[in-house]
């Protein structure tokens, strides 16, 4: 890519920039004078148009206010005196109008402001400027009483009107700086309207030239003088039901008659989702000979450092191996007909370890109501997909909304790890936005009353709890917990306030480096934590705290081998597997009415990073290793579930 773009010539441009051009949708004939544009920096959009006052009938046409946003322009009018600013449109103000077959017809459009969410509010209060240019841009009043947070505030929740996002999808780039960036148009692109009949598309484009985006605005027929220019917000969802949906950030309607229960996935889904050739099982299994010593490939060097067990020894080519302890997918069925060797993986475990399917499958271990509803176990929170459930979703945020429940959410990314690309949030325009991004992620209902461990200097403050779990077989099961877990604690007390504040509402701080997070990094061993834990909470021994954890990933695993195939996970004698489960606690009653600690599932994460773990005990692979490949755990802190 640098090579080709070192002369910057057209063809160069061409090479680079096609396949954004064509996903996006941008007439070839326009091409040359795009590149002509960037080249030389050209915005000449004030040639061809201008913005205009809103009258009364388009004002008419306009989106309906939201309940809140009609509460917030009558205090700000009661506050200021004035009425709410009257909104800008785009028109042609060109005599001639504007051709979309005249190559010369599309327009650079710049950013006001490019963020990652986790960003935002430190740079609205830090950037000079900018916290007044987008309160302007999106006419929000600021009356006398209100500090910068309460602005802040305001500009966030109003954002997703204006937001669009892309990502940087670069071989090389981390999987941190492949995440979603969201944006702003400048005042001239912020006041293009939606419209169901769109004269007009709006797509972004990255100039890789300069390593800037901009937007692209190209008529789609003749514009006359004076029309106003439009483009659909949702014109990549011909669906009605999907299209209502995804223009409610800016028409409100009520879904609340869509039925809430989730649709279960088919075979011909899940069968792709997992994408694995199946082992073949027959009547005679061979197997590595456990009672002489082990040859091991691995591409973990955490595993090929820390592994001192006598009867393991590390090999460096896989055709050497007996066991393959790799990260990365196997073909069974060789495995199970040719090698014999085993494998650090189970078929069909994308099932626990996508946060979408996890839900699905845990959801066999809950039960039904009255009407015959399926109600998952009080271990999982309610979740939706939001690519497969969005509608349902949708449906029973409203509905919990008129309820008035605190219908706060968490949104997560079904297949990365580390709290990447994770929101807290109780707007449901925000969860709607988030769908527009190209990582397909599930709303899970956020913990408002989790257990808070008291933090010195600080407070109570959230913490979650990571257990190595580890599978040797499916049929029979056979599962084991590693008795050693470790913590991870929020930075700032726990409240409802803030969403977007990660100290407060995330505890994976041990992946964020420099500033606040890495600086703040705490951790306590696990016998210490059990040890606080009892002072904090006398009336809760740990023990039995630790119990019900371990019920619950019982509970879990049996329900994803509930199933054959591709429902559930798939028998494979040559598999051992270890995953990394992150738990909460939540405050919860029981049937007889008494506060209860209740374990929470957070997610399950395949081939978990280690590194803590061999940090609290130096033998922790080889304790591993015996236990799935021995099936030993004498001595070792170690315990089979039952």
């Amino acid at each position: 890519m640098e090579n080709g773009l070192e002369n910057n010539d057209y063809n160069d441009f061409v090479l680079v920039h096609k396949p954004q051009l064509e996903k996006s949708g941008v007439p070839q004939h326009f091409w040359h004078s795009l590149y002509l544009k960037l080249s030389n920096q050209v915005y000449d959009a004030g040639e061809k148009f201008m913005l205009t006052y809103m009258n009364d009938d388009d004002e008419e046409e306009c989106e309906e206010d939201t309940d809140e946003e009609q509460t917030r322009n009558k205090i700000n009018e009661e506050n200021t005196g004035e009425d709410k600013p009257p909104k800008l449109k785009v028109v042609v103000s060109h005599e001639d109008g504007l051709s979309s077959s005249h190559e010369d017809s599309i327009f650079l459009i710049d950013h006001a402001w490019t963020y990652r969410l986790i960003d935002a509010r430190r740079q609205l209060h830090e950037v000079p400027g900018l916290l007044a240019r987008l309160m302007s841009l999106m006419e929000l009043n600021r009356t006398a009483e209100d500090n910068d947070d309460a602005c802040i505030d305001g500009v966030l929740g109003e954002s997703w009107k204006y937001n669009r996002t892309y990502s940087l999808n670069i071989q090389g780039l981390s999987t941190e700086d492949k995440q979603p960036v969201w944006y702003i148009l400048d005042e001239f692109g912020s006041r293009i309207h939606h419209s169901d009949t769109p004269n007009c598309r709006l797509v972004p484009l990255l100039y890789a030239s300069q390593n800037i985006a901009y937007d692209l605005l190209f008529p789609l027929r003749h514009l006359e003088y004076g029309e106003d220019v439009t483009v659909d917000f949702a014109f990549n969802h011909p669906d009605p039901l999907m299209r209502q949906i995804h223009l409610l950030p800016w028409q409100h309607s009520d879904l609340t008659h869509v039925s809430t229960e989730h649709p279960e996935p088919d075979d011909a889904y899940l069968s792709r989702c997992c994408n694995y050739k199946a082992p073949v099982v027959g009547d005679e299994i061979i197997l590595p000979d456990t009672s002489k010593q082990l040859k091991v490939f691995s591409n973990n060097s955490q595993a090929s450092n820390n592994l001192k067990h006598p009867k393991f020894v590390i090999v460096e080519k896989e055709e050497d191996a007996d066991i393959l302890y790799v990260s990365k997918n196997r073909d069974y069925r060789k495995i199970s007909t040719e090698t014999h060797q085993f494998i650090s993986q189970f078929p069909g475990e994308k099932l626990i370890t996508t946060k979408d399917l996890l839900a699905f499958v845990s959801r066999r271990a809950g039960t039904k109501d009255q009407s015959g509803r399926s109600i998952g176990p009080k271990w999982l929170p309610v979740t939706f997909d939001l690519l497969l459930a969005l509608p349902q979703f949708v449906s029973y945020f409203q509905q919990q909304k008129q309820k008035g429940a605190q219908n706060i959410w968490i949104c997560k990314p079904v297949n990365l790890a580390r709290s990447l690309d994770t929101v807290v949030t109780n707007d449901l325009n925000h969860i709607i936005r988030q769908t527009e991004t190209d990582i397909p992620k599930v709303a899970c209902e956020y913990l408002t009353d989790p257990v808070l461990y008291l933090r010195d200097g600080i407070g109570p403050v959230k913490f979650d709890l990571r257990f190595i779990v580890m599978l040797s077989s499916v049929k029979p099961l056979k599962l084991y917990v590693y008795k050693i877990f470790w913590t991870r604690f929020a930075n700032k007390p726990f409240s409802l306030d803030h969403l977007d504040d990660y100290n407060k509402h995330f505890t994976v701080m041990n992946y964020v480096t420099g500033g606040e997070v890495g600086d703040n990094f705490f951790q306590v061993l696990w016998h210490e934590f059990a040890t606080n834990f009892n002072q904090q909470f006398p009336s809760y021994n740990w023990e039995d705290t630790e119990s019900n954890i371990h019920q619950m990933i019982l509970e879990f695993f049996q329900a994803a081998i509930s199933e054959p195939p591709p429902k559930g996970i798939a028998h494979c004698p040559w598999s051992r597997a270890m995953y990394g489960l992150d738990v909460m606690l939540k405050w919860d009653t029981n049937h007889a009415g008494e506060k209860v600690m209740q374990p929470v599932l957070l997610e399950c994460n395949f081939f978990p990073d280690c590194e803590r773990a061999c940090w609290h005990r130096k033998e922790f692979f080889d304790d591993i290793f015996s236990t799935l490949f021995l099936g030993d755990i004498t001595d070792r802190p170690v315990k089979e579930l039952h």
